[in-house]
């Protein structure tokens, strides 16, 4: 009886205007459900940085060629990591939520941009499939508001396909069917997130 008196008081402490009858819900929601989604996520991109330089250094190819790669993607390690470890502290978690959201994103994005602007050759299909991730991992594993989730997957598809389009256009790939290729990877990413509606 007492700790339910506790629990009822506690939204006293509370300024009127976030006083809420369902901020036990809400606290259980975030650590029940968001809580496991961003950590398995976490892990997800933090396995697959370890990956990618493991790769990179198993191959044999020239530091000094692979500058930026060697930057981005320890440093990106290093900020998952940081995240992962805040991520286990409760409190931090709840405050901090959608800045971890948000730093994750940028991350992946700019890891995108990385690898597409840094791997050689461009191709109308560069890095399709590392947006397209991306673009789901904003709806179904980030704990993004829905508005927040469709101007996320809005600037990722739309930058990409800008940049894609000012790269190619800048090299000497052959331009015949450039324009209905683009158009096809922007279709593509636009009903992907339309899906995740």
């Amino acid at each position: 009886m007492r700790r339910r008196r506790y629990l009822l008081n506690r939204t006293d402490d509370i300024p009127v205007k976030q006083k809420s009858t369902d901020w036990l819900y809400e606290s259980y929601y975030c650590m029940s459900q968001q809580h496991p989604l961003i950590v398995f996520l976490l892990l997800i991109v933090m396995g697959a940085c370890l990956s990618l330089l493991a790769v990179f250094f198993a191959s044999g190819l020239d530091i000094e060629d692979h500058v930026a790669f060697l930057i981005t993607v320890p440093t990106a390690l290093a900020i998952f990591l940081t995240i992962f470890i805040l991520v286990c502290v409760e409190s931090v978690f709840r405050k901090l939520l959608h800045v971890f959201s948000l730093v994750v994103w940028a991350c992946l994005v700019a890891m995108g941009y990385l690898f597409m602007c840094f791997g050689g050759v461009i191709s109308p299909w560069d890095q399709v499939s590392f947006f397209l991730f991306i673009i789901f991992v904003v709806y179904t594993m980030l704990p993004f508001r829905m508005r927040d989730a469709v101007v996320a997957s809005v600037l990722t598809s739309s930058s990409h396909t800008i940049v894609l389009s000012v790269c190619l256009s800048t090299t000497s790939v052959i331009k015949d069917h450039l324009v209905w290729q683009l158009s096809t990877v922007s279709a593509l990413k636009h009903y992907v997130a339309q899906c995740m509606l």
